[in-house]
């Protein structure tokens, strides 16, 4: 096994302050889907040494480190091995990697360890892609879109739900990207880099090179560096430009 970095776990894990956790939602209900965030998807609620290795592969993978960010989520699964979270980062950071077999794997192992309603939404979209990329369109899609015809109370949140619907062919790419690609776009950075990110990867999965690498330059032209879609979308452009040197 290799050596791991000598300056990992650097950060203490994020603790939900005293008195500030949320209300509990009344029986039999639970509480509505939000838009989707990084922060909110490594959030940490109490303090362990499995969550130190977390939130520093978390800040490691926000600043590009993403190999030493993948040593620190081994670490935190070595400790916890149901820490459903470090699975799933870990899928993410290996789609960075262009990792897709061990992506498919960790995105799924975290789906069935057990995410929030929101977290698993997120880990479909991207085993979508994992899939995708192993040769497995069919199922991509055919799971994706059982997942979210079971996602009715709480429902998703709209971007999550968008996305899905997009990459599940009900909704077509130019509707999809129209927020983003009009006359008068009006998304975030982050917003547009995800949807230029899997706009990519579905003309990848649909045979269509040269309009992938165009939707994951202008991913990584929304200048929303930091998020996962943006260093994915960098470090696909990088495989296409050494597979034609």
């Amino acid at each position: 096994m290799a050596e791991r970095p000598n300056d990992s776990p650097t950060n203490p894990p994020l603790i939900r302050p005293s008195g500030g956790a949320p209300s509990a939602p009344a029986p039999g209900r639970k509480p509505p889907g939000r838009e989707f965030t990084e922060a909110e998807d490594t959030a940490v609620l109490a303090p362990s040494l499995a969550a130190a290795f977390l939130n520093c592969g978390v800040d490691r993978l926000h600043r590009g480190e993403t190999d030493a960010a993948v040593s620190d989520f081994a670490e935190a699964i070595k400790i916890d091995p149901n820490l459903a979270r470090a699975w799933c980062l870990r899928g993410y950071a290996r789609l960075i990697q262009r990792n897709y077999e061990n992506a498919c794997s960790d995105l799924s192992r975290a789906i069935s360890v057990g995410l929030s309603d929101t977290h698993e939404d997120n880990a479909w979209l991207r085993l979508w892609v994992a899939l995708a990329r192993t040769s497995q369109l069919a199922r991509a899609t055919g799971d994706l879109n059982a997942h979210f015809a079971r996602r009715i109370d709480p429902p998703p949140a709209p971007w999550s739900l968008r996305i899905a619907s997009f990459l599940g062919d009900s909704v077509p790419e130019g509707e999809f990207l129209a927020e983003v690609d009009g006359p008068a776009p009006h998304a975030s950075p982050e917003k547009a880099c995800e949807a230029w990110y899997f706009a990519g990867q579905k003309r990848l999965a649909n045979g269509d090179r040269a309009g992938a690498r165009a939707a994951f330059e202008k991913a990584v032209g929304s200048g929303a560096k930091g998020i996962s879609a943006w260093s994915a979308s960098r470090s696909e452009l990088l495989g296409m430009i050494g597979a034609r040197s």
